[in-house]
């Protein structure tokens, strides 16, 4: 029996993990997920402790309420860890606050948007992203959001994708939404969604769609969110499940 790959989960909040399709599908392509629990590090997230990258094959950094920019002694050393594995040639994938910590380690810049996203938001992919082995499985171009930061492509990465950011001022941002790094891929949206998942989204972080502000309803958007993603689910879940496959045998190859 061959030996297992080690994939490791970095979680940024207790109710945004990695989500059952892509447990699913790393657990059968016989990885052994490791998560390093970053918000159990206390106020200053002080504590970090991954596994050394000589022992990894995947990392996967999850979204999170933190800010690229905050400082935390955890942050900088995950970014440290994200730019020594993306150099590497390590398959990495940035989710969210993971895209934007990945963009700032390899030189990238991070910033608010001035809005707030939580729902099902189009993708304008570039002609690199349609040509990129793993992330043209992506045939339908609505991702699910959460964030209300943006990144720049780092130096040496390439954009697979932008989007629009309707602000609070009322007027519309471009924002980028994915990039390509040698085997690390950072994307602005939540690949790892699942249908299960966003209802304890809509539970547990609710207060999120107030941010989205004075033009949206909280309350209309939560139930805007869920009923459209219960009709799309299964189809993110597909091409989702598509470029994760693909990415790691593109990576690996």
């Amino acid at each position: 029996m061959s030996p297992l790959k080690k994939a490791v989960v970095i979680q940024h909040h207790r109710f945004e993990t990695l989500g059952s399709n892509f447990t699913a599908i790393l657990e059968e392509l016989g990885y052994e997920i490791a998560t390093v629990p970053v918000f159990e590090g206390g106020p200053e997230f002080a504590e970090y402790d991954a596994p050394d990258l000589g022992d990894v094959d995947l990392i996967i950094a999850l979204g999170g309420p933190m800010s690229a920019n905050d400082g935390y002694p955890a942050l900088r050393r995950e970014m440290e860890y994200l730019r020594s594995a993306a150099d590497a040639g390590k398959p990495v994938l940035g989710i969210c606050l993971g895209a934007q910590l990945l963009s700032r380690a390899l030189g990238g810049i991070v910033e608010p948007t001035g809005g707030y996203q939580f729902g099902l938001r189009k993708l304008w992919v570039s002609e690199e992203g349609h040509a990129d082995p793993a992330f043209s499985s992506i045939s339908i171009p609505l991702v699910p959001t959460l964030h209300g930061e943006c990144f720049s492509i780092p130096p040496g990465a390439v954009r697979h994708a932008e989007g629009f950011m309707l602000r609070r001022d009322g007027r519309y941002r471009r924002i980028n939404m994915a990039f390509r790094y040698r085997n690390a891929y950072g994307v602005q949206f939540e690949p790892q969604l699942t249908l299960e998942e966003l209802e304890v989204w809509n539970r547990e972080l609710a207060g999120d769609y107030d941010l989205m502000g004075p033009e949206f309803d909280p309350a209309v958007e939560s139930r805007r969110n869920l009923r459209e993603f219960t009709g799309f689910a299964s189809a993110h879940e597909a091409q989702m499940g598509a470029f994760l496959i693909k990415m790691l045998s593109d990576c690996h190859a």
